[in-house]
């Protein structure tokens, strides 16, 4: 199943993105998720399997400079 995170699972997204990126913290992980679940532009999906989140998606509106684009 795939849902739209709420903020009590900022900290399950957290932990998976610990897991792509090890060399970071979990809790600056989870307040920038809780972040992006609280913004209007942006959003957390959440993939469960049974009752385990096994990945995640964020997904958000820039409208700053992103290298590469115009």
């Amino acid at each position: 199943m795939i849902k739209q995170a709420v903020i009590e699972e900022a900290g399950s997204a957290a932990y998976l993105a610990l897991q792509l990126w090890p060399e970071n913290n979990l809790e600056t992980f989870e307040a920038d998720m809780k972040n992006y679940i609280l913004s209007e532009d942006a959003v957390i999906f959440l993939a469960y399997e049974g009752q385990d989140a096994i990945g995640f998606a964020q997904c958000q509106l820039r409208t700053d400079y992103v290298e590469g684009t115009d």
